[in-house]
């Protein structure tokens, strides 16, 4: 009996199929990325449609004490990404005010789990109307969503679909930077294409190491060094 696949293991699938192997074997170190916790958190602070950059900024100044003791975060790491984020907000509820009827009211956070589909994860917003919503923090594209935000939000509504014993046909994608919220159409062949990762990212939890993509992000990849070192050693006996 497999675990189910997490919905969030999809999106490093996408990124590359390597990282999978090695968070299963927990060599892949954990990096904080505070500005990433800051603004998905004030995302999902606000619940009224009124004087949104007062909620943001109140909400604001509350993480700056929480975090620390949330997470392995000095205090003086999560003041300037504070100050920073601060400047911004101004700009983020001047943009959303507009859209703020496609996220309210909302349930956040919500756990998601199937054993028929072996997928489970957390949405980040459940929309109004019943809408699944995922909040990115980094930056959107030009026009529509990214490639691994699409996968990741069929995933999603497969789980909601079960469970409502329904079709969810439309998402959202939460830009905040650019104070963007996308309506997508969520096809057939997503939740198909979903289901085929799904199985494939089972095989590499049984140990099947894969091959390194040609377009793999190496750079900045936290499982570089180990990714390397692994490599190097196959290079030797073949």
């Amino acid at each position: 009996m497999h675990t189910p696949v997490r919905i969030y293991e999809i999106g490093l699938y996408l990124r590359c199929p390597r990282l999978i192997f090695f968070e299963n074997l927990r060599n892949t170190p954990k990096k904080i990325d505070i500005k990433h916790i800051l603004l998905r958190s004030l995302m999902l602070s606000f619940s009224q449609k009124e004087d949104l950059e007062g909620q943001l900024r109140e909400s604001l100044a509350r993480l700056e004490e929480e975090l620390p003791l949330v997470y392995e975060i000095e205090p003086d790491e999560v003041g300037p990404a504070c100050r920073e984020l601060e400047g911004e907000i101004a700009g983020i509820a001047q943009c959303l005010a507009g859209q703020l009827d496609l996220l309210l009211p909302c349930q956040a956070e919500v756990d998601l789990y199937s054993d028929k589909l072996g997928l489970s994860g957390r949405l980040d917003r459940l929309a109004a109307g019943g809408t699944p919503s995922l909040i990115r923090t980094g930056k959107a594209p030009q026009d529509g969503i990214w490639k691994r935000d699409r996968l990741m939000l069929a995933g999603y509504a497969l789980l909601m679909g079960e469970k409502q014993r329904t079709h969810i046909n439309q998402g959202l994608v939460e830009y905040p930077r650019q104070g963007l919220v996308r309506a997508v159409e969520i096809h057939g062949v997503d939740r198909a294409r979903v289901l085929r990762i799904r199985d494939r990212i089972r095989q590499i939890k049984d140990g099947q190491l894969p091959d390194r993509p040609e377009d793999a992000p190496c750079r900045d990849c936290e499982a570089r060094e180990i990714c390397e070192t692994r490599h190097s050693l196959a290079s030797r006996f073949f």
